[in-house]
């Protein structure tokens, strides 16, 4: 009888063995498919001067500074990068759009806002023996009024303008187009505009520099995926150039279903179906980052003679067959080893997971019938220890928080992590850890199926399920959790702590990547804002873990006793010396300091105010250098002053069937012309607004009208606002029942600030704000 049980479990082993070997041998079979050498160009290049791109680099951020998308700073950078052009002997025209932006609601910004911002593109071509075209890009506006955009991005249109300079020199076929964008910080505008009306027939790929500098970003996540085919020349060439990269595979699944699909122009190329890439910075930004601290220091001569002599190679080596919008596989999942690149196709991937659900619903069906079955184990005990192992999951991921939630009731802050989230994170998964571990020790008292074999089918069951519906939903976000399904299922056989934390891998992945990114900032407001969300979330994910870690312990549970009995005293000693380690990490560094606003606050024939704050409390050297009090806003009077603007409001209303329609004028004076004028109009009743002078009804999409809305305050709400120019009379008609509160406001740029902070640990934004409420 043993003998046969043996036999058994050997034809088991075997099974999974064959299956692992599959799995293995189909990416073996794609990753021998795609590992290709560059292609070289054989006609000697003109060589690429990193001093020259440097200079436009310097007039960009220095001499024109901030140039956020619709001022006339950006239009004085399109001017001069015509120019270059030209010089170049590029044919050079300039593309100029108004574009009514839609900000929905979301998570993070509960109402509506409606932008209309005005730029333009410049498009340079130089022809070639064919039609066939190879486009650079980059975006040449700035974050805001206060970023000079060094590295992002006068350092890559200071590539691209170099790149013009080397590539007019050269005898080429295809026809290369460089395109510099507007308006790419209010998300992607100047690109979409492009690519909606140009005739892309002719292209063969696109390539993006947006921010230059290595470990490179090889950026192929958008709404779709960058072709395999291209990624593989990209790849290739960078490994050839020993340039250090990486590609955002996670990335690709945590972006195709954002709004802006991308973190850069490429994204609106793949849009339409042109293969396109990105190449930027790899990791998380550092803090001048759409700060004031872009400046010319953070751009290195020797990085961009890197990158610039890449991106040289890439327009002129990198060929693609097909011309114009095509199809390919966008489910793929590029891996990088070292400096070599593997794809696993979809195809690939739907194999990996038919195999891996073959395999689960066997060993499911076997264990169902010869052990849960045969021992009569009802619901009653899956159920139980869903519910303890929920239970002990919601206890170690709220308190593995409590660190945190402590150092910032006692240093009075809302944000602990801004300058190292990676030491919060780790802090948080080690406190999570020592706490499961001293809970753990105690499971042995409570009254438990012995049974390992429930705690593996229940695991597996769950993570099954969940599995096939993302399978069902898109096969490449699936592939994260079949990974850890084939984790659980090999467990079975081979019960290891080591199976246990390697299934999850791809979900740690996914969070570095996240973490490593523009959007960790976002992502860890929205994880503190909807702490009961996303405590769901995360208990939900640790069940399947601790459920294969009872498996284990169950397994081999002397060996089990042992260790608990033996590691509950130092867990909780490990737990406690974290908590008091996090009160000694600072909050602000160099790298990543403090933001404080000094903004001019001007409202009607009022005084104007100095006002000084932050989300955080104010240093105590900046307080005391102002002789405030302590606190996170100040003001300071401005007086015998005029304010920047003057606005008359008036009204002409009309009633019918209970219905308000409100004709509102705003007559504006203004010496200097406002950079961006806003409403915000906010009513207890529904309202329609109607207006050609500062939204253009055409320009808006079809299926979009101007209608306050609902908040969860029970009011209703739009924000309508635009970059210049501007008109200084205003018609505004709103439709309601009830009365309307309109807040006009202005923004201007602030030349030369009436205070000026020099703190190493701060980052200052300098505003002027004009604000008026009228109730109509």
């Amino acid at each position: 009888m043993k003998g046969f049980r043996f036999m058994k479990l050997f034809k088991s082993k075997v099974f999974i063995l064959l299956i692992v070997l599959c799995l293995s041998a189909i990416s073996w079979l794609v990753y021998t498919k795609i590992i290709i050498k560059p292609i070289l160009n054989d006609s000697k290049p003109a060589e690429f001067s990193a001093t020259l791109a440097y200079e436009h680099v310097k007039y960009l951020a220095q001499k024109i500074g901030p140039r956020p998308a619709g001022s006339k700073a950006e239009l004085t950078a399109a001017q001069y990068i015509s120019y270059v052009l030209k010089q170049n002997g590029w044919k050079v025209r300039e593309q100029p759009f108004s574009k009514v932006v839609i900000r929905e609601a979301s998570i993070l910004q509960q109402e509506q806002q409606v932008e209309l911002i005005s730029s333009q593109n410049i498009i340079a071509e130089l022809p070639g023996s064919l039609p066939d075209t190879i486009v650079g890009g980059a975006h040449y506006d700035s974050a805001n009024l206060n970023a000079p955009g060094a590295l992002d991005n006068a350092s890559g249109v200071g590539v691209l303008l170099e790149l013009s300079r080397v590539l007019s020199k050269v005898p080429h076929q295809e026809t290369y187009q460089l395109i510099f964008f507007g308006a790419e910080e209010y998300g992607l505008v100047g690109s979409q505009f492009y690519t909606s009306q140009a005739d892309l027939s002719a292209v063969r790929w696109m390539l993006n520099v947006d921010m230059v500098g290595t470990p490179l970003e090889i950026d192929v996540a958008g709404k779709k995926s960058a072709p395999p085919e291209l990624i593989k020349q990209v790849t290739a060439l960078a490994s050839d150039s020993g340039i250090p990269f990486h590609i955002s595979r996670d990335f690709i699944m945590m972006t195709r279903e954002s709004t802006h699909g991308g973190s850069s122009d490429f994204s609106s190329f793949l849009d339409k179906g042109i293969p396109a890439i990105g190449l930027g910075i790899f990791g998380r930004p550092s803090g001048y980052y759409h700060r004031p601290e872009d400046r010319l220091e953070r751009v290195s001569l020797e990085e961009m003679q890197k990158i610039g002599d890449y991106t040289q190679r890439l327009l002129t080596s990198v060929k693609l067959e097909q011309l114009g919008p095509s199809v390919w596989d966008e489910l793929y999942l590029p891996f990088v080893l070292g400096s070599n690149v593997f794809i696993l196709t979809s195809n690939g991937i739907r194999c990996f997971t038919f195999l891996t659900f073959l395999g689960t619903a066997l060993m499911l069906m076997r264990v169902f019938r010869k052990d849960i079955e045969k021992q009569r184990a009802n619901w009653k005990k899956v159920l139980w220890i869903l519910g303890v192992t929920l239970l002990l999951s919601v206890l170690v991921v709220g308190l593995s928080g409590v660190g945190e939630f402590l150092w910032r009731w006692i240093k009075q802050v809302q944000v602990l992590h801004h300058a190292y989230p990676l030491l919060f994170l780790a802090a948080r998964i080690g406190i999570a850890l020592g706490i499961f571990m001293a809970v753990a020790s105690w499971l042995p008292k409570v009254p438990l199926a012995r049974d390992p074999q429930i705690y593996w089918f229940t695991g597996v069951s769950l993570l099954f399920a969940v599995s096939l519906v993302l399978a069902l939903v898109r096969i490449d976000l699936a592939f994260p959790f079949v990974f850890w399904l084939l984790c659980m299922v090999m467990q079975f056989f081979f019960p290891n702590i080591l199976l246990v934390l390697l299934g999850p891998y791809f979900i740690y992945t996914i969070h570095f990547e996240l973490i490593n990114s523009q959007q960790w900032g976002s992502f860890y407001e929205a994880l503190h804002k909807y702490s009961l969300i996303f405590l769901g979330i995360y208990s939900f994910l640790l069940i399947p873990i601790f459920l294969a870690a009872l498996h284990v312990a169950i397994t081999k549970i002397q060996l089990s006793k042992k260790i608990l009995n033996h590691i509950r005293k130092p867990a909780l000693i490990m737990v406690s010396l974290l908590i008091l380690s996090l009160g000694l990490v600072p909050i602000y560094t160099r790298s990543y300091p403090q933001t404080v606003v000094v903004r001019e606050e001007w409202s009607g024939n009022n005084d104007g105010l100095l006002h000084i704050f932050s989300d955080e409390r104010l240093p105590h050297e900046l307080v005391k250098d102002l002789n405030v009090p302590e606190g996170n806003s100040q003001f300071v009077p401005i007086l015998n002053e005029l304010a920047p603007i003057n606005v008359d409001a008036s009204v002409v209303e009309k009633n019918k069937d209970a219905m308000r329609t409100l004709d509102i004028s705003f007559m504006l004076n203004y010496p200097r012309e406002p950079y961006l004028i806003r409403f915000k109009l906010e009513s207890s009743h529904p309202f329609e607004i109607q207006t050609d002078d500062f939204l253009p009804i055409a320009k808006l999409p079809k299926k979009i009208e101007l209608k306050g809305v609902l908040q969860p305050s029970g009011n209703y709400s739009i924000t309508l606002q635009r970059t210049p120019p501007h008109k200084k009379m205003i018609h505004l008609a709103v439709v309601t029942e009830g009365i309307v509160t309109c807040t006009f406001e202005a923004i201007f740029p602030d030349l030369s600030p009436r205070l000026k902070i020099q703190n190493t640990l701060l980052s200052v934004d300098y505003e002027i704000q004009f604000k008026e409420s009228y109730d109509f």
